[in-house]
């Protein structure tokens, strides 16, 4: 659970790992001195400079508020049209978004099936032709 307490702890520790002063950290994020001190004492921080903190750290802004273990947000690599159906997903309840990844879980079972049966029957089968007999 967020808190600005945990927020200044967690600031304080990576800034350590990064062997950058608090002083250094706040400077470059153009932030007052008394800014870290000012969250340990219960004050929140505006999300602007959150978002300086965490670019400077290069880490995660979940990760600075406590909400995930990873550092680091990978770089993706996901195309326009992946990026919108995930958009999709999330934007639907609960119960439909497990109902979709029944069925893409079953269809990547069909798929996985369908070409190592035709790995097997004929060489000269190639993904594309997996791909088009199952559209």
């Amino acid at each position: 659970m967020y808190s600005p307490e945990n927020l200044a702890n967690n600031i304080r520790e990576i800034a350590k790992k990064n062997k950058i002063s608090q002083k250094d950290l706040l400077a470059k994020c153009d932030l007052g001195v008394n800014t870290i001190t000012r969250l340990s004492n219960g004050t929140d921080i505006l999300t602007k400079n959150l978002v300086k903190i965490a670019d400077e750290l290069n880490c995660s802004i979940d990760y600075l508020v406590g909400r995930s273990n990873h550092m680091k947000i990978s770089q993706n690599n996901f195309s326009p049209d992946e990026i919108l159906f995930i958009e999709k997903f999330h934007s639907i309840s609960k119960e439909n978004q497990d109902e979709i990844l029944h069925i893409l879980n079953y269809k990547y079972d069909q798929y996985q099936k369908k070409k190592m049966r035709l790995s097997s029957t004929s060489e000269s089968e190639t993904t594309n032709d997996v791909h088009d007999m199952l559209a």
